[in-house]
């Protein structure tokens, strides 16, 4: 009788490759957000980095076919040059697990949480995980776009865990910047 292959892991099939090539990245999104409430199903995960054009070599020999699509060159390097906002996927293609990868070169939110980044320890490894405000700020932001309920249930769950969050003051000054007073104030803070 055969053993149970593993089951396919986020954490070891994109996060730990671009970990090993000294890319600069965090984990965020739902992945993220996971570390500070509780598990949810997710297909896929969400990886701002820092990444040039210089490093779009290294991107394509992590993540090769016939195990992965990744984005032709040309491609990436048009996201890296966007303004803001900026994206590609890349998808594991025996599992159809994705990771979204957005570019932060300049986004100031993604210099910040890089500096104030966590470093977690795994079964596979050491992994970047980004703050809980950077998590929480970009929820909003989705959320305010996309109307998606589960932005605020990941949202709630991190509130409900850790009540205190050590880089208020970041938020603070990222939901004025960004214009989310109105979805902040609907979250139930547990009293201390």
């Amino acid at each position: 009788m055969n053993s149970p292959e593993p089951e396919p892991n986020l954490l070891a099939l994109f996060a730990r490759p671009i970990h090993d090539a000294g890319l600069r990245y965090i984990i965020a999104g739902s992945v993220g957000s996971m570390h500070y409430s509780e598990p949810r199903l997710t297909l896929d995960i969400d990886i701002p980095l820092l990444v040039s054009l210089k490093d779009i070599p290294t991107l394509l020999s992590l993540f090769q076919e016939p195990a992965y699509y990744c984005p032709p060159a040309d491609v990436i390097a048009s996201e890296i040059a966007r303004d803001c906002r900026s994206h590609f996927n890349i998808i594991h293609i025996p599992t159809g697990l994705k990771a979204d990868f957005y570019p932060g070169n300049r986004d100031a939110t993604f210099a910040w949480a890089w500096q104030n980044r966590l470093v977690q320890q795994t079964p596979h490894g050491s992994i970047h995980i980004a703050p809980a405000e950077y998590i929480i700020l970009w929820k909003m932001i989705f959320y305010k776009e996309g109307k998606s309920q589960k932005h605020l249930r990941d949202i709630q769950r991190i509130l409900d865990i850790q009540p205190v969050l050590p880089h208020q003051d970041f938020l603070d000054d990222a939901i004025i910047t960004h214009a989310l007073t109105a979805i902040w104030s609907t979250f139930q803070r547990p009293s201390l």
